[in-house]
């Protein structure tokens, strides 16, 4: 029975909440009743929002929560940008919201009022009702304990230190508990009677899978995070930031209404939200999708499979990967519009909403969007219109490059494309068979993906389904042209070639996630095949097949980290309580005009601590690797590789305008103690004292007291 709260139910729930969250924002500021009346106001605006979009029961919120994490993000931006998120604004936004929803919901279609207690009673009715096996149960208890026994592997691996991987200080048992975990659950997934019970497995899951990072590293992961939480704690503070970009807004006006919703720091929302909703929205959106069109039990194993994609990109908060989190829900709902259950301007909302956090996610969605969009159209005369969107398709080649230039990126006609490091097909064999096989399989993903995608082909052709969904391939040829053409004739003047490569590449991912619906299939089709394979020998073969999906699962998890071993050398240091020890002692210790040389993790701290406090002909005080200028890094860099030359430092603080500077090195740097013994013989003063020498600091001054 489809049930709808009453009017003065909704009105009542509405604005008690609103209100309780208004004055707790303004006056009382009590992070538990916060995150208490904050849940309830997400959770009730969700159904209510969902309830516009399927009448499903369950699925309102999830896609009720999407659709207003959306509305925020574009509300938010272009407060921000034209205006600014003040506090009350953001009062507005939270009355606004239930208040927009009442009169659309109110013409939805169900009659029959909504009581909590009567619809909680028909679930217990349900789920008694669908009793499952003592083997099911117990195989749930087996999942809770394996899962829970990594949950705390990863607690037990919590530091503070600067570390290179996570798994450097997680004990190597985790991967064993992960792997059991996996398996107990597929083992159940292949079983399960009920719905919801495995969905908030698949969830819990997940979020094991992309929560580790944000577990064991106590400060924070990454770099490029602790920049985006700084301006965020300006806007919560001042309402917008200046300059204004035309881009990250999106995020920061979902963290902000998030921080101000729940009462809670700014940082810690940031650091969750992104691997959060990452677990909450990827598994039971791709279920949702795929329910549809498969059994159940296979639509519960693609949902979970759905991780065997290396998700580095979700490990931790930046306004690309939310804008990427956006771009595969809204591919997989796209499924769903050639069924007619979802509607365009869902699809093409969302897509704004990408926009708004991340355009180099946005702008290739909304194309892809769009070409989904005309596919249909035109399909009814398919062979009339064929060349007309062929034709059409192909402008959008330029879409991308054309951006980039007008943005103030340059243009190379003659690039040298036998420098083009296309993949190959790759042998492991490093004597460590474990580490072998796993390396085997990532080196050579994009092959085994490949194979996988043209597996989902064959089984679209052979089922005379290609032909509807072939607007994908033609979606996913243009996004990859533009990366191609972005690739070889773009050059970017603010960044080095590694930097750039890491950039354009982003393109060459969303090309294949248009492509993720492809490769779910294949991968269906595989599973089924194999499991119909041998009648006699059904059982064998469904283990077999659960050791390899639980395999490629601990893979994919272990490759969607930083490693740190002898296949590849770990890339960068983790930000440490040294180095905010540090970028405090300096602080504490310089005149008000200073500038520090050091790597960009000291800089990454003193961002943190500080924010963007001060600017030296357009470069941060602290030396960093990115933007243009970057002198100052260039001249760090001088000092920890040209002999730490006193010269240096005053070229430095000459080019700065100031009579003070400060050299830092970090103990794990190459050649440290070698450095800091040139330095020393330069310095005008050097402190030591740091977590007994974790870090090296040295003095340089202007004038008189110059060595």
């Amino acid at each position: 029975m489809e049930e709808k709260i009453g009017k003065i139910k909704y009105l009542a729930l509405s604005f008690s909440a609103c209100l309780i969250l208004a004055v707790n924002f303004l006056y009382w500021r009590q992070p538990t009743l916060g995150v208490a009346f904050g849940l309830i106001y997400l959770i009730f605006c969700g159904f209510i929002g969902g309830s516009l979009f399927t009448l499903k029961k369950g699925w309102q919120i999830i896609f009720g929560l999407i659709l207003i994490f959306a509305s925020i993000a574009i509300f938010g931006a272009l407060a921000i940008y034209f205006y600014r998120f003040t506090d009350y604004l953001f009062i507005f936004l939270l009355f606004l919201i239930p208040a927009g929803l009442f009169i659309p919901y109110g013409q939805t279609r169900p009659k029959e009022k909504f009581f909590l207690f009567r619809t909680l009673k028909d679930y217990l009715e349900k789920f008694s009702e669908r009793q499952e096996p003592k083997a099911n149960s117990l195989l749930v208890f087996i999942y809770l304990f394996f899962a829970a026994g990594g949950l705390i592997f990863l607690f037990e691996g919590q530091t503070a230190e600067a570390i290179q991987s996570p798994w450097q200080t997680v004990n190597r048992l985790f991967f064993l508990f992960y792997f059991l975990a996996t398996a107990t659950l597929l083992a159940y997934l292949f079983n399960s009677r009920r719905t919801k019970l495995p969905l908030l497995l698949l969830v819990s899951h997940a979020f094991l899978s992309s929560g580790a990072a944000l577990i064991v590293y106590k400060i924070g992961f990454g770099f490029d995070p602790f920049i985006h939480q700084a301006a965020e704690k300006i806007i919560n503070l001042a309402g917008t930031i200046a300059p204004k970009p035309l881009y990250y807004l999106g995020q920061y006006a979902l963290a902000v209404f998030l921080s101000r919703l729940t009462v809670l720091d700014i940082s810690l929302i940031d650091k969750i939200l992104v691997p959060f909703l990452f677990a909450l929205f990827l598994p039971t959106v791709a279920y949702y999708v795929f329910c549809h069109w498969l059994e159940k039990k296979y639509a519960l194993i693609l949902a979970l499979a759905v991780l065997i994609i290396p998700y580095s990109g979700f490990i931790m908060t930046a306004p690309q990967n939310l804008a990427n989190l956006f771009f595969i829900i809204t591919i997989l709902l796209s499924f769903l519009y050639f069924q007619d259950i979802v509607k365009a301007p869902v699809l093409y909302f969302l897509a704004l909403a990408a926009i708004a956090i991340h355009p180099l996610a946005g702008i290739p969605l909304i194309i892809v969007v769009f070409l989904l969009n005309l596919f249909k159209v035109f399909y009814k005369s398919y062979r009339q219109y064929l060349s007309l969107y062929l034709f059409t398709s192909l402008i959008f080649i330029f879409v991308l490059p054309l951006v980039f230039l007008v943005n103030g990126s340059g243009l190379d006609l003659a690039p040298v494309l036998s420098r083009a490091n296309w993949p190959r097909p790759v042998w492991v064999e490093k004597f460590d068979l474990p580490l072998d096989l796993a390396y085997l399989v990532y080196q050579n993903k994009i092959f085994i993906f490949g194979l996988i995608i043209l597996a989902g082909l064959y089984y679209l052709a052979k089922h005379k389904l290609l032909k509807n969904n072939a607007a994908y391939l033609a979606a996913a040829f243009i996004v990859f042209a533009n990366f191609l053409l972005t690739k070889y004739f773009v050059t970017f003047p603010g960044l080095n070639e590694n930097d750039k490569s890491q950039f354009v590449n982003r393109l060459a991912i969303l090309a294949f996630y248009v492509l993720i619906p492809y490769f779910l299939i294949g991968l269906y089709w595989l599973l089924k095949t194999w499991l119909e394979k041998s009648k006699s020998g059904a059982r064998l073969n469904k283990l077999f097949l659960i050791f390899i999906l639980a395999g490629g699962l601990t893979i994919s998890l272990y490759f969607s980290y930083p490693r740190l071993n002898q296949y590849e050398p770990a890339k960068f240091f983790s930000l440490s309580e040294s180095d905010i020890r540090a970028v405090n002692f300096i602080e504490q210790t310089a005149a008000p005009d200073h500038i520090v040389l050091a790597n960009q993790m000291v800089g990454a701290a003193a961002i943190r601590e500080f924010g963007f406090k001060k600017y030296y002909n357009n470069q941060f005080y602290y030396s960093m690797p990115m933007g243009f200028p970057r002198t100052l890094y260039d001249y760090y860099l001088e000092m920890v590789y040209g002999g730490a030359k006193r010269e240096t430092m005053e070229k430095a603080m000459n080019e700065a305008g100031v009579a003070e500077a400060f050299f830092v090195i970090n103990k794990y740097w190459d050649n440290s103690e070698k450095i800091a013994e040139l330095a020393a013989q330069t310095a005008d003063e050097t402190y030591f004292n740091v977590d007994e020498g974790k870090i090296y600091i040295f003095r340089y001054v202007l004038g008189p007291n110059k060595k």
